[in-house]
């Protein structure tokens, strides 16, 4: 069997993608997983090797490493031993185990348990069940894990579920993050203090978090879990269910679930909505229509609150590390009002979570206000580390920060931070839609794209969390798909989406629309209903929120005033007007604000060069070995000829490219060269047309 198709318990990935890490960018060997196998689990490899120095061996495999980059043995090799073990041992999944002793093996290192007795040999290498490898054992995990709270009715209608005779089927239906998992950690908790009616009483309940699409697996985990009499949560259920480019996989997925349903095992599964499952109910309508769906929705504060001071609880008994009221209530605020695209009780159990690991870090016993204040700032992003003061004292700069990096926007610039500051404190009326809609109008050249970027850099750290989309690529309907994404199953699939992948990897950033007109009506359609609640679901089911990001699109449309024989400033109802034509009035009224933006002066353009491009180029030439000076009748001349009403700044840069950089490159050094450096003045010579720039260099 190839490596890639030899199904692999979760240990045994992880296992395999810490090998991955340590090789960096060379191929993974024999040599980095014996490494990884002995950091991970020093204990395992001294029960496979009673006599067995990990330390010298992991040294020597480092030493392996240094002295030759390439190895003879490569981790595939090792994983295809260890599937020889693993079916010598009668079973279908490899485990770190296997792994282990193919190493060890591999290594000439003598592993002997069949040399002991066979109560001790098992103790040495115990055999675990399938259900055991693939998954975890929640019912007997349950005296260990925080008591579940909250959630009662969703547990009562999960056991009523499960005790129905034909058809224990369910399916959990929530977005992740509101807490699927927790119901049925509820119900396993329920079994195990024997709180459930008769038909679920002594009956594990397994989560199995990977379903490993090989017939043998699907055999061994149907006959497995009869015999235990287990209730199976299929973590990927909503994976599993989709359409496959491959015929055959989704038949044999769909008849693994036909056995579980004719053997009557409780099958629990998760979706992230009613509708993405019914579109799959279609394919087998008597299989699916057999689970009942049961609604899984998001925690409110209070409710959330009541979680995080059980877990409080138990992080209290387990790491004696204590978490005040005062702290609780906090954390509860902090997420409501600056996480908007996690729901409860998850993005609370985060910054839980987060505060913990710091004040363990730094020794502290008890977790205070300000170390959730301070995760909350790596989480966001948002300059609230040191509280909400930090924030509204950063929001003050704003205005002032805009001005000064965007030239002759002040109108624009104002107005934007204005309804910015209101958006982002949630004080709207609606805080679950997006930190902001705005449309930029105006000439091209004139600012709106540094306005953006600039707006990103200020309050998320950096131009990285901006995202900026060409709309002249959806140019028609079909193009949808690129936002949406394809299919489970359909070409592309694999691929996702640009702006869905950008923003569930960085909810808090900025997303510009570049050109918003010229995108397909249809296409309009989709952010519209993004505007108006603040999320989209892709091709694949997943929930992406907006509610944190900043929507900028940008026009260069021109109202009527601007245009022809009677040229005039337009007003904002001119604008307006302008808009109707190209966008629905649904579209237009989701937006927050429009800016606009003036034509540059010649003013303008004078002092972009002196004040920004100037230093810009003295910076990038400095770093070659070349300190450039600009006269005052150099700066002038690029001021005068980069001067363009319809073409703004754009008509500036080609002039420095054209007239200036040629002019300059014969006389910058090569980077590789070692030479002193150089001095390079520009001047004019010539008068009238006749002037251009001339180069000194010393």
């Amino acid at each position: 069997m190839e490596p890639k198709s030899i199904p692999l318990t979760l240990p045994a990935r992880n296992l395999i993608r810490l090998a991955h890490r340590i090789a960096g960018e060379l191929p993974p060997d024999e040599r980095h997983l014996l490494i990884a196998f002995l950091t991970k689990h020093a204990m395992m490899a001294e029960r496979l090797a009673s006599d067995l120095d990990v330390e010298t061996l992991q040294e020597a495999a480092q030493k392996e490493l240094e002295e030759s980059p390439a190895s003879l043995v490569m981790l595939e090799d090792v994983i295809r031993n260890a599937w020889e073990i693993t079916l010598a041992e009668e079973l279908q999944i490899v485990d770190v185990r296997h792994i282990g002793m193919a190493l060890l093996l591999g290594r000439g290192i003598e592993v002997q348990p069949s040399s002991a007795p066979p109560s001790q040999a098992a103790a040495l290498l115990p055999r675990p069940s399938l259900l055991e490898q693939v998954g975890i054992n929640v019912t007997r995990q349950a005296t260990h894990l925080p008591a579940v709270v909250a959630r009662d009715h969703e547990i009562d209608s999960l056991i009523e579920t499960l005790c129905r005779p034909l058809n224990p089927y369910a399916v959990l239906v929530g977005i992740e993050g509101t807490g699927r998992r927790a119901v049925v950690q509820g119900l396993a908790q329920r079994v195990a203090a024997n709180q459930v009616p008769e038909p679920l009483k002594g009956r594990p309940v397994y989560v199995l978090p990977q379903i490993v699409d090989d017939p043998r697996f699907y055999l061994g985990l149907i006959e497995q879990s009869v015999k235990e009499n287990a209730i199976l949560y299929l973590e990927p259920f909503e994976l599993f269910i989709s359409t496959t480019q491959n015929p055959q996989l989704d038949l044999a997925r769909l008849h693994l679930l036909s056995e579980l349903v004719s053997r009557r095992v409780p099958v629990i599964g998760a979706v992230s909505s009613t509708e993405q499952f019914r579109k799959q109910v279609g394919r087998a309508p008597d299989l699916l229509k057999r689970f009942q769906p049961i609604p899984v929705q998001p925690l409110s504060a209070d409710e959330s609150l009541q979680v995080v001071r059980q877990l409080a609880t138990h992080l209290e008994e387990m790491q004696h590390l204590q978490f005040p009221e005062e702290t609780l209530q906090q954390l509860i605020g902090i997420a409501d009002e600056y996480i908007q695209h996690r729901p409860f009780p998850d993005k609370a159990i985060l910054l839980m979570d987060q505060a913990a690991g710091r004040a363990s870090m730094l020794g502290q016993n008890v977790v205070e206000p300000r170390t959730v204040w301070e995760v909350a700032n790596l989480v966001t992003g948002l300059p609230i580390g040191a509280g909400e003061a930090s924030m509204l004292k950063h929001l003050e700069g704003l205005e002032a920060y805009l001005k000064q990096r965007v030239i002759g926007q002040e109108d624009a610039t104002s107005l934007l931070a204005k309804v910015f500051t209101l958006k982002i404190r949630r004080l709207d009326l609606r805080p679950s839609r997006p930190n902001g809609v705005f449309l930029f109008v105006g000439p091209t050249g004139v600012g709106k794209t540094e306005t953006a970027r600039a707006l990103s850099e200020y309050l998320f750290g950096s131009s990285q969390k901006m995202l900026r989309l060409d709309m002249n690529q959806y140019y028609s309907s079909h193009t949808l798909a690129r936002l949406l994404g394809a299919e489970f199953g359909y070409v592309g699939f694999d691929q996702g989406s640009p702006l869905l992948d950008f923003v569930a990897e960085n909810p808090f950033s900025v997303v510009l629309l570049d050109e918003v007109e010229k995108a397909d009506p249809e296409v309009h359609k989709f952010f519209l209903q993004l505007f108006d609640e603040g999320y989209i679901i892709d091709a694949q089911g997943r929930r992406v929120s907006f509610s944190d990001t900043v929507i900028i699109m940008t026009s260069n449309l021109k109202p009527e005033k601007v245009m022809g024989f009677l040229k005039g400033v337009p007003t904002l109802e001119d604008w307006k007007d302008t808009f109707q034509e190209q966008f629905s009035p649904e579209f237009i009224n989701r937006i927050d604000a429009i800016c606009i933006f003036e034509p540059l002066s010649q003013e303008n353009i004078d002092l972009l060069v002196r004040e920004r491009v100037y230093s810009r180029l003295q910076e990038i030439y400095r770093k070659r070995g070349v300190e450039l000076t600009l006269t005052d009748a150099a700066l002038r001349w690029l001021a005068d000829r980069g001067y363009s009403e319809e073409y703004g700044a754009r008509e500036l840069e080609r002039v420095i490219e054209r007239e200036m950089l040629l002019l300059v490159a014969p006389y910058v050094p090569l980077q590789l060269e070692q030479q002193a450096p150089r001095a390079i003045t520009l001047d004019v010579s010539g008068v009238g047309d006749e002037a251009k720039l001339s180069a000194q260099v010393s």
